[in-house]
């Protein structure tokens, strides 16, 4: 019986087998052919690591979808055939259980997309190790084998919704699956995504009640039912979440500034259509060209223009250059905290005689119990290149074991781009909570130890390479306390703002020439405080 029924699939899955086959094929000799058009003419070519590992753009992600395709493909061509010609009722009437008789047809289909999809999965892995480290090799293995996981819940998904028997309930059965998959598909899996295994599993009893509706029966146990509320719900959850998170607009309803003149807050209020209010802490309400008036450092390009500079205050003058220079930003959202996928980072090597930073053929890695090296391009390079190479890899040997680095790293900062005048280097907090600055210039590498302020627990660092050199960037410790870092000497400078949530908020620090503005909110409540040029509070208010 078992051998019929094996036999009577393969007939009717062979020549969709063997055409996904074939259509894999040709999809991945043109993957293969685009992947190494790229590295042929990207310049250089360790910016095709940074894109991935950085910038999360990877090659294959695009093929995730031949996954799916694949397990929608065998579903339909499976069951679709039989459900039109009526003849899944046979099913029910072979001389074996029905839930015997579902699972084996169930898992003749998998097996095929299991071996279709282990192809698939063995060629890209391939493929990829040939232009990329073994750490982003592992990355691919990981992801293409939730690909896979994914094709068994589009599979398991579209046949519960094929062999249903009641209209109604194979449509809201197919919508469960449609949503399940917008809700599956991301670029980074992690740990917390084995829990789809459980929701395949759940899939598989789906079909089994979708079985049982034939002889006008159902999965009655509580379990199942418990199961599916609760997976649904979820479900619906997350899919409101995830469509929130890339389509809603969140709007910000203040913008608010600390006006030099009147020596008190002022905000743009937005109620969306392009309609504003404009006023101050204390309710009075002005035009916008008023409130333009009231913030020349904002503004100081139309005053610019009209010949309205330079600018006296409180006896002091303000022309065009040192505004200009004195403007600086630091941003912040919760986003940020999301570690890179795989801590591999380009190892910059500003050089003394040239101007620009180049992008480097080196990169950097803390991925794993060590800090690791590659260059790309260095076979190619003459002898003296080659040495200067096989030299520095001892001495990232050495550096760790002369410092006391703690391995693994907990976690690295860092500017990870060359659109930049200097560089700082990254910031890597050990496992005990030591942090180092790990760094190069001139062919020349520095490891320092970096002390910050005791009893603190650092949750992120964002550093800012700019050229006024006055501020390097800022941290912030698990109590959401913020820090502004001095480049000159990197302490770390308490700011003093209440009410601050890191895990919840966005920040804004604005630099101008009199002031130091700080701006903070989660939709609901808008704080502002201002600061002096030695970071004294002068005054702070929360919008609502």
């Amino acid at each position: 019986m078992i051998r019929s029924i094996i036999q009577k699939e393969w007939l009717k899955l062979k020549f969709i087998i063997l055409l996904l086959m074939i259509v894999s094929f040709v999809i991945l000799a043109n993957f293969w052919y685009n992947l190494n058009f790229q590295f042929s003419t990207v310049e250089p070519e360790s910016m095709m690591w940074y894109r991935f590992a950085s910038l999360e753009q990877k090659p294959y992600e695009s093929l995730s979808y031949l996954f799916y395709i694949i397990g929608f493909a065998v579903a339909v061509f499976q069951f679709v055939p039989e459900k039109i010609k009526n003849r899944i009722k046979i099913m029910t009437h072979l001389p074996i259980s029905l839930k015997r008789s579902l699972f084996l047809h169930l898992f003749i289909g998998i097996f095929y997309i299991f071996i279709l999809s282990l192809l698939l999965t063995l060629t890209i892995v391939m493929i990829v190790s040939f232009y990329y480290p073994l750490e982003i090799g592992m990355v691919s293995v990981k992801d293409t084998s939730f690909y896979f996981l994914g094709s068994i819940i589009v599979y398991l998904g579209i046949s519960s919704a094929v062999i249903e028997k009641n209209a109604i309930i194979s449509t809201l059965k197919l919508f469960i699956t449609l949503l399940l998959i917008f809700v599956f598909h991301k670029t980074t899996f992690s740990s917390i995504d084995f829990t789809w295994i459980f929701i395949a599993l759940i899939l598989l009893f789906v079909s089994l009640d979708s079985f049982y509706s034939i002889k006008e029966q159902r999965l009655k146990s509580f379990i199942f039912k418990f199961s599916i509320f609760i997976s649904t719900i979820t479900v619906l959850f997350f899919s409101y979440q995830l469509y929130i998170d890339k389509y809603e607009n969140n709007l910000n309803k203040y913008y608010i500034f600390y006006s030099p003149i009147l020596k008190k807050f002022v905000y743009q209020k937005n109620f969306g259509e392009h309609q504003f209010e404009y006023g101050t802490d204390e309710k009075e309400t002005f035009d916008m060209n008023t409130y333009k008036s009231y913030l020349p450092f904002v503004y100081w390009r139309d005053l610019d223009i009209q010949g309205k500079l330079p600018l006296h205050l409180d006896g002091e003058m303000y022309d065009k250059k040192t505004i200009k220079e004195s403007r600086l930003s630091f941003s912040y959202n919760p986003s940020l905290l999301k570690k890179q996928e795989i801590q591999i980072y380009p190892f910059f090597n500003p050089q003394s005689n040239i101007g620009m930073i180049r992008f480097p053929e080196e990169m950097v890695s803390f991925e794993n119990d060590t800090i690791d090296f590659y260059e790309l391009d260095h076979i190619e390079h003459d002898e003296s290149q080659n040495n200067t190479h096989t030299h520095l890899i001892e001495e990232m040997i050495q550096l760790p074991l002369t410092h006391e680095i703690t391995f693994p790293i907990k976690n690295v900062w860092g500017k990870a781009t060359n659109m930049k005048p200097f560089d700082l280097g990254y910031f890597m907090l050990d496992s005990n909570n030591k942090l180092f600055r790990l760094n190069r210039y001139d062919n020349t590498l520095y490891l320092n130890h970096i002390k910050y302020p005791d009893g603190i627990e650092l949750k992120f660092m964002k550093i800012s390479e700019n050229k006024k050199r006055g501020l390097a960037g800022f941290a912030i410790d698990s109590k959401s306390n913020f820090y502004i870092l001095d480049y000159q000497t990197l302490k770390f400078k308490k700011i003093d703002i209440e009410g601050f949530d890191y895990k919840k908020m966005k920040l804004l620090f604005i630099s101008n020439p009199k002031y130091y503005l700080v701006r903070y909110d989660d939709h609901i409540k808008y704080h502002a405080a201002v600061f002096d040029k030695d970071f004294n509070k002068i005054d702070e208010k929360i919008f609502k």
